[in-house]
């Protein structure tokens, strides 16, 4: 087994930033997207996703994660292991499902004026020390990724849900909140051989992104990357 210079964590360590990314979405039809593990995750393990915007550190609550019906957030996990490199859809049509998993929570209905997934493990909490509507405390959360699409860009506007700040432990420098782009539907499309780092640069390039006002059948989507090195049971931090 390969391994590049630096510290290294075992396969149970907790997820940290860019150990997945979200590499599709649609707004129409279906509201469904896809992600890809960048690292072997273990069985058991709890990720989470809301489309709930952020500002100034705050998660905006009753849009998904404290709404009322079917609140959020949708969670994903797997008695087994999940490989480097898979890739698992959210299909939200009739039957709810995730392509690969287990699946709690309530689903997310992705808007085409401009929405954002975002991954995290832990937990957001109420906390009505925030400001209406952005009552979710994440301080409790760890982020994993986060992905923005169908507007101008990551931007802090206070009192919308179709536009939010990059929360903390994400960042555009280190390509783990990217902008998609202006369009309702979207898929990356570039490579998928290489490091994490390599990929996810390439994946926070809007010129490595199909893009459409039209539905984007899943079809089309990536399938599966392949991490250069592997990374196995042993994670290295890049």
């Amino acid at each position: 087994m390969t391994l590049s210079i630096g510290a290294v964590r075992l396969l149970g360590s907790p997820l940290c930033a860019g150990d997945l990314a979200v590499v599709a979405y649609n707004t129409d039809y279906t509201d469904s997207f896809a992600w890809v593990a960048f690292r072997d995750i273990p069985p058991n393990t709890l990720i989470h996703f809301t489309n709930s915007s952020v500002s100034n550190g705050w998660f905006r609550w009753g849009d998904h994660l404290g709404r009322t019906v079917s609140p959020g957030p949708l969670t994903w996990t797997s008695p087994n292991l999940l490989k480097e490199g898979t890739v698992v859809t959210w299909i939200a049509g009739t039957q709810k499902c995730w392509s690969v998993g287990i699946l709690s929570g309530g689903g997310m209905t992705l808007s085409a004026e401009g929405d954002q997934i975002f991954a995290y493990t832990g937990k957001i909490n109420h906390n009505v020390a925030g400001t209406s509507p952005w009552l979710g405390d994440a301080s409790d959360a760890v982020m994993l990724f986060g992905l923005n699409f169908a507007n101008g860009g990551w931007d802090n506007v206070t009192g919308g849900a179709s536009r939010s700040y990059i929360p903390s432990g994400l960042s555009s420098g280190d390509h783990t909140a990217v902008h998609a782009g202006k369009w309702d539907n979207g898929y990356y499309s570039g490579i998928r051989t290489g490091t994490v780092s390599k990929l996810l640069r390439s994946i926070d390039s809007l010129a490595k992104w199909t893009s459409s006002s039209d539905y984007i059948s899943p079809g089309q989507w990536p399938t599966f990357f392949l991490i250069e090195p592997p990374r196995g049971t042993l994670i290295s931090v890049e």
